[in-house]
């Protein structure tokens, strides 16, 4: 089960001015004015400004883990070898930098992690200097994951399917999962809100899904990119997805769908578009048919047009996607400087 949350974060900015026209330069050599303004704001924002704000409201609950830290395309800090409490070497290797980004920068990926209540979450700030009028200015995107039904180092397919099968039909579990992954994005909201008393600071979404996907859908092995995909999990940008995973999903649909009281849980594609709730589902079986492939629901789902980019080899334009990197064991496999337009 996947717990995705976002927090959208704007500020104030000016709209950027395109390059006049030939004839837009006679125009107004003759004294006529000329609209110039394009769909796009500037904002001036400073890398350790950014950091700051968004390291003292991750200190206002108690998340000192770093995980990575960076800035276009240079890596200015990673955590390789998962040390605790880092947070303060993070800010450390920034302030090294301090003469190349203190003036400003096109995109900043802040990552850091943390373990309440039985959850792992991945907490993940992107923000640009430059976006559409309509986008905000950053996004803080948090996935999370139940520990007790992760995989345990050394554990083979057959030992981690009877550990977790009896989890699998407790409702409680997930339900205690899903409220207590509500009630830290709120207070992660409200950490933000006095951080940045100048930003429009505005809870997105937080809730529970399953992953359904056929057997044969080559979407699913797709992760959405950007953060601006329905389907984007930072939680597998630091932890790529284990084969476990897929069985663990297919474990709680078929629990939840058995269940008289299933879990406030959604059912979505690989590309993160809605089937239905755990309690339509079990309802109305078909309703995960528009999963398969050839459906027309498969279609949508891969459908970057409906769905805002669902491939994950690539960004299509999409100035917030990238190809990610792997944090296995406190170490990263990808490269995280790979991740602008």
């Amino acid at each position: 089960m996947r717990l995705t949350g976002q927090i959208h974060v704007s500020l104030k900015g000016s709209i950027i001015q395109r390059n006049p026209t030939l004839w837009e330069r006679l125009k107004r050599g003759f004294g006529a004015t000329v609209d110039l303004d394009t769909d796009r704001l500037r904002v001036e924002l400073e890398a350790t400004a950014v950091v700051d704000q968004v390291r003292r409201a991750l200190g206002q609950l108690g998340i000192g883990n770093a995980l990575s830290l960076v800035i276009d395309d240079t890596v200015i800090f990673q955590d390789t070898d998962g040390k605790p409490d880092d947070l303060p070497d993070l800010v450390l290797a920034l302030s090294e930098h301090a003469a190349v980004f203190g003036r400003g920068f096109q995109e900043l990926r802040f990552a850091a992690e943390h373990e309440e209540v039985g959850l792992h979450l991945v907490i993940e700030t992107r923000a640009r200097t430059e976006h559409a009028d309509d986008e905000p200015t950053g996004i803080i995107s948090v996935g999370g994951r139940v520990q007790d039904l992760e995989p345990r180092a050394g554990e083979s397919a057959d030992d981690y399917r009877r550990r977790v099968e009896p989890l699998a039909k407790d409702p409680a579990l997930f339900e205690a999962a899903r409220l207590q992954f509500e009630s830290f994005v709120g207070r992660l909201e409200g950490a933000l809100k006095a951080a940045m008393p100048e930003a429009r600071v505005e809870h997105h979404h937080a809730d529970a899904r399953v992953v359904h996907a056929p057997a044969g859908d080559g979407a699913a092995a797709q992760q959405p990119s950007s953060p601006t995909q329905p389907g984007y999990d930072p939680f597998l940008v630091y932890y790529p997805p284990s084969p476990l995973g897929m069985m663990l999903d297919v474990m709680l649909i078929s629990s939840f769908m058995h269940m008289m009281m299933p879990p406030h849980v959604m059912f979505v594609t690989p590309a993160g578009m809605p089937l239905g709730t755990a309690q339509e589902a079990a309802a109305n079986p078909e309703l995960l048919n528009a999963a398969a492939p050839g459906t027309d629901g498969a279609d949508d789902a891969g459908d970057a047009d409906d769905a805002g980019d669902t491939d994950a080899g690539g960004d299509d334009g999409d100035p917030w996607g990238d190809d990610g990197g792997g944090l296995d064991d406190g170490g990263f496999d990808g490269d995280l400087g790979d991740f602008g337009d």
